[in-house]
């Protein structure tokens, strides 16, 4: 289900991040911390971040900046989110000059015992696996700290409970709608036209006042 907000932005994410960034976050077990990444502020959050492919390689985020974002959050577990993924990966190639459809490893970060989040090695290589496997060349990406913390932390109002969710982001980086479940490439083409329809209906609407 597509839940609709004016304008869901991760401002109002970050002022919180931001009230409670030296404070011990605690996901899952009492003794795991973590400390968020310096971000090199811009005014697009998800271009400042400091992603990761899920081979490992360095992901330029700052392609992310001025082009809608369909950031699909999944698991190789999660079956629905495999499913998908040859539907997302002809999607990502037919609007890649509109849109930036990019999958998001949910467990690419994992926490030592001594509570320091690190890449998840043995989940990495599954999906390294799984990608190769369905022949995958849309960018699927780890999460760097601060997206960890935002996915996982309810504090912020971002926490992931569902697998797959997609975020539908404008190209200034913010929230415009979340979606759970798993679509066909159909049901994906209506909601990327849906998204990209409003989007320019909200631009053309500005130029005009």
């Amino acid at each position: 289900m597509l839940k609709h907000s004016r304008r869901l932005s991760l401002a109002l994410a970050l002022m919180m991040f931001a009230s409670v960034v030296f404070a011990p976050i605690l996901i899952g077990r009492t003794e795991e911390t973590a400390e968020p990444e310096t971000l090199e502020l811009k005014e697009n959050f998800f271009a400042s971040l400091k992603l990761d492919y899920i081979n490992g390689e360095p992901f330029d985020a700052s392609v992310l900046d001025g082009k809608p974002i369909l950031l699909n959050i999944w698991a190789t577990w999660c079956q629905p989110c495999v499913s998908e993924m040859p539907h997302l990966n002809e999607l990502a190639k037919e609007y890649a000059d509109k849109m930036n459809i990019v999958g998001l490893h949910s467990e690419g970060l994992t926490f030592t015992e001594a509570g320091e989040l690190v890449p998840n090695d043995e989940a990495n290589q599954a999906a390294v696996e799984m990608a190769e496997n369905l022949s995958l060349t849309f960018p699927l990406v780890n999460p760097d700290t601060n997206l960890f913390l935002l996915m996982n932390d309810p504090n912020y109002g971002l926490q992931v409970e569902f697998l797959p969710t997609t975020w539908l982001v404008d190209g200034e980086g913010f929230i415009r709608g979340i979606l759970t479940s798993a679509r066909d490439k159909e049901m994906w083409k209506q909601v990327i036209e849906g998204f990209l329809t409003k989007l320019q209906e909200e631009a053309d609407a500005e130029a005009d006042t």
